[in-house]
């Protein structure tokens, strides 16, 4: 009476596919940590620029548009700075200079933020990309060593057989 089961162990070449299969999944898990911490990276990269505008660069901004209007209109007329009718006081020109300046910077500033979290969305992309395509390979050497296993243990069975049921 035969069994369903192999007469023999795992074999040698079992082994090393088995070997190769855990050397994949390894390479998987760090491809998807590698992934998953660029995508993160670039979120949060995304939450500095939007935080650095809302609270740096935006108040800059308004000052600078409330500011110069009135600064222009002092540098343009013979005018006394000291019979002006508004309440706040006129900048001097070189402090409107100074915040545009300032405002120039903090816009470059963010640019180069947002040209890194685009270069990281980028990269966090291929990185998913490069894992769905490892994936797909690791399943298909996964499929090809079970059917590997499934025909040797039916030419196992077959050679089990008598040399006359033929």
């Amino acid at each position: 009476m035969t069994s369903n089961q192999p007469t023999s162990g795992p074999s040698a070449s079992d082994e090393a596919i088995m070997n190769k299969l855990k050397s994949y999944r390894w390479k998987g898990r760090a491809l998807t940590g590698l992934a998953l911490s660029v995508g993160l990276l670039s979120i949060v990269a995304g939450i500095v620029i939007a935080w650095a505008n809302a609270v740096v660069v935006i108040p800059m901004e308004r000052l600078l548009l409330q500011d110069y209007p009135n600064a222009m209109r002092q540098t343009e007329t013979n005018s006394i700075p000291a019979q002006t009718t508004e309440a706040t006081p006129l900048l001097p020109r070189a402090e409107l200079d100074w915040r545009h300046v300032q405002v120039t910077a903090a816009h470059g500033k963010g640019i180069l933020l947002t040209a890194v979290s685009i270069a990281l969305l980028g990269v966090g992309t291929l990185l998913t990309l490069l894992l769905v395509i490892f994936n797909r390979h690791v399943t298909l050497r996964q499929i090809n060593a079970s059917l590997l296993q499934i025909s040797n243990q039916i030419k196992e069975l077959q050679n089990g057989k008598s040399p006359g049921a033929r």
